[in-house]
């Protein structure tokens, strides 16, 4: 009787243990891609107007390329340049799967002043991405092809990302999961 309750014992820790634990992976066309956030929290991100704007205005048919900007901060740059990195390879993965191989080119922008986000169109739109230096919020934002990824926190206390890392996240994950909404 002791050992069939140690056993409870053992399985309640271990599934609670599970339920805990940061969902960091998912399955896309064939491949498991791995990411820095808690998908989990990444979901809670709101994006405005909605998601399937976000997903029309990346994902739509006359899209050639998408640049990935941020305004210089000796602060935030190392941030900046991780968060750059992830959306560039799979936001890359995700285009190439929906669109076929070489599209769609992914290109970095370091903007100089706001002037050149006036840019932005359908053809080539511009993700840009705010820390806190400029961020009051963790949230995703569309505009006139210019799609704002905003991250309000980049203290890593208890965790191993930022809010931008989340934000870039839920951007991936609805373009992932709004193909046919």
């Amino acid at each position: 009787m002791k050992k069939i309750a140690l056993l409870g014992i053992i399985l309640i820790i271990m599934i609670s243990g599970c339920i805990g634990s940061p969902v960091t992976k998912y399955e896309f066309a064939g491949k498991t891609l791995n990411f820095r956030a808690d998908l989990r929290e990444a979901e809670k991100i709101n994006v405005y107007p909605d998601e399937q704007t976000l997903w029309n205005m990346l994902m739509g048919p006359y899209v050639r390329i998408i640049h990935i900007g941020f305004y210089p901060n000796d602060t935030e740059n190392p941030y900046y340049t991780v968060a750059a990195y992830e959306l560039s390879y799979k936001l890359q993965y995700i285009n190439d799967v929906y669109w076929g191989p070489n599209q769609v080119e992914i290109k970095p922008m370091i903007l100089n002043s706001t002037k050149d986000l006036m840019l932005a169109n359908e053809v080539e739109p511009i993700i840009l991405m705010l820390g806190p230096s400029k961020a009051n919020e963790t949230s995703i934002r569309i505009d006139n092809y210019l799609i704002t990824v905003s991250g309000k926190d980049f203290s890593e206390i208890d965790r191993t990302y930022t809010d931008l890392d989340l934000a870039v996240d839920k951007l991936l994950l609805v373009l992932m999961k709004t193909k046919d909404l």
